[in-house]
């Protein structure tokens, strides 16, 4: 009889959970992710990596850091800072994943859109957390994790680290170099 009890309550939380539209956590994903190997960093936010045989580009998804050579700007602040820990955080890894969204796989320059596993720590959370992305680009369905992206996000403006440190620098339309003074 308990043991019935106890089923019913875990299907009845399963049920309301999903209803909620509650996101799984980056660890309940792991059998949706392929291993793939780095070829090298191109900036903060996107790797070129061996996908099947083939030299891909990918573009972390949900999250933007500084560029590296922007059109207007050049290299923009932090853009180095953000492509240096991402390049340090996967050069040794053991294991580099990917983990595609319900959306489509690539955007409009043919890049694989996914997230990014290092040893099984996600670059986002781990980029987020150093204050070197903002989230960005939301572009439905692929948002498996925006809300977790954007409480991370938070934390990170709230102890004004990284690109946080200069206010109005990251904005919801991009960096803004120009707000920077030099003392």
């Amino acid at each position: 009889m308990i043991h019935r009890l106890s089923l019913k309550a875990v299907l009845l939380l399963l049920l309301l959970f999903t209803a909620a539209g509650c996101q799984l956590s980056p660890q309940e994903t792991k059998s949706n992710r392929t291993q793939v190997q780095l070829i090298r960093t191109v900036d903060g936010d996107t790797l070129t990596v061996n996908y099947n045989g083939k030299q891909e580009k990918v573009r972390l998804l949900l999250i933007d850091t500084p560029e590296m050579s922007h059109s207007v700007y050049g290299k923009e602040p932090y853009a180095q800072d953000a492509k240096s820990y991402t390049a340090k955080m996967i050069q040794d890894a053991e294991m580099l994943e990917l983990e595609f969204d319900d959306g489509p796989e690539r955007d409009k320059y043919s890049r694989l859109l996914a997230y990014v596993y290092v040893d099984g720590i996600m670059l986002q959370e781990a980029l987020l957390k150093q204050g070197l992305a903002r989230v960005a680009y939301i572009y439905p369905p692929n948002v498996r994790y925006v809300d977790l992206f954007k409480e991370i996000e938070d934390k990170s403006q709230d102890k004004a680290i990284g690109i946080w440190r200069v206010e109005d620098y990251a904005q919801e339309d991009g960096f803004h170099p120009e707000v920077i003074v030099d003392p």
